[in-house]
């Protein structure tokens, strides 16, 4: 069974969001570009970033964002945040950005507290255990929905954020 990219992707594409704290920009401020490729390993484990229009349960989703500052001024209080699609899983340990930030990821954590809560890594969730009481265990890659990257520097006049996540085609 294979899985169109497109539709996969586009559910990245609907949930991007942007903010900046505590500062009036015009829309055409930030420019924002997003972008995806299939990874493929060969036989010697060398990665390739392919084009590919379909993609296979296991395979692995390249996610990039891109950011790109058209004022003349700086932007501080950046935060880039995106979602995991339905029908994949985050990779933890995939995720980068270009400029420093701080990395969160978004799930269900706490079953006190109904609603989706923000979490830097390593994460975890409390559940109920066999005999009744709160527990803590590591949050599962599959129950993460989104994740955002809290710039810790400004972006400069011209330049560009670059952010990148990887998924798994469950």
């Amino acid at each position: 069974m294979s899985y169109s990219i497109a539709r996969v992707s586009q559910a990245v594409v609907a949930g991007l969001t942007l903010s900046l704290a505590a500062t009036a920009v015009s829309a055409d401020a930030l420019e924002s570009t997003f972008s995806y490729r299939i990874v493929e390993t060969d036989a010697a484990g060398v990665e390739a970033l392919v084009e590919r229009s379909s993609v296979k349960p296991g395979e692995i989703i390249h996610y990039q964002l891109r950011h790109e500052n058209k004022t003349d001024g700086e932007m501080a209080g950046l935060v880039i945040a995106a979602p995991v699609p339905e029908g994949v899983s985050i990779t933890l340990g995939s995720e980068q950005s270009s400029i420093p930030a701080v990395f969160e990821v978004q799930a269900e954590m706490d079953p006190e507290n109904e609603g989706l809560e923000w979490s830097s890594l390593p994460a975890v969730r409390i559940f109920v255990d066999a005999d009744g009481a709160l527990a803590e265990e590591p949050l599962p890659e599959s129950d993460i929905v989104a994740v955002r990257w809290s710039l810790s520097e400004a972006l400069e006049a011209g330049e560009a954020a670059l952010n990148t996540y990887r998924v798994r085609v469950n």
